[in-house]
């Protein structure tokens, strides 16, 4: 799959930020249901997968078209309403799990370019701490904690009996 990068230095304004907002509340405002699962809930109660949902499909044509086979305890129209529910709510995830990628693409591309932009500057910024430039230590000094203990662990030493130190 090619990459596609389009994404430009542009500030998402807060009255931006807010109407995407707002329109994702109207959207989640507009199902007639509220459902929350807990992590045991999703254990238990069986998710379809592809041949699950072969099979849902096939029996629910087969009580519409064999009624008498149906036990009393089964309801055939709400199995049918349920599987036209889910195909439904299949349909709108795809859409939401493109906007979902597009929404978590686009903040990994800004957060990569705002990494560069500030790795860039702090490069700079030792430079010129080294060249005496004022106030470049200063800032050096206030940036530099984000680089402590980042790198190759370094081999920890332990003293041996004879006074000097070997690798832990």
């Amino acid at each position: 799959m090619a990459t596609t990068t389009n994404l430009k230095a542009t500030e998402l304004t807060t009255d931006l930020v807010k109407g995407v907002k707002d329109k994702l509340d109207e959207v989640r405002a507009m199902f007639p249901f509220e459902v929350g699962l807990s992590a045991k809930d999703r254990m238990t109660n069986r998710a379809l997968g592809s041949r699950s949902t072969q099979f849902v499909q096939q029996a629910v044509e087969s009580m519409k078209q064999n009624p008498s086979l149906v036990p009393a305890f089964v309801d055939a129209t709400e199995a049918e309403t349920y599987f036209s529910m889910y195909n439904s709510l299949l349909g709108i995830r795809d859409s939401v799990e493109l906007l979902h990628r597009l929404v978590g693409d686009a903040m990994h591309m800004a957060g990569t370019m705002a990494n560069k932009q500030s790795l860039d500057f702090y490069n700079s910024v030792k430079r010129g701490a080294k060249s005496n430039v004022p106030g470049a230590q200063s800032v050096l000094e206030n940036l530099k904690p984000r680089f402590r203990n980042v790198g190759r662990p370094k081999s920890k030493t332990t003293e041996t009996n004879n006074g000097g130190t070997a690798p832990a």
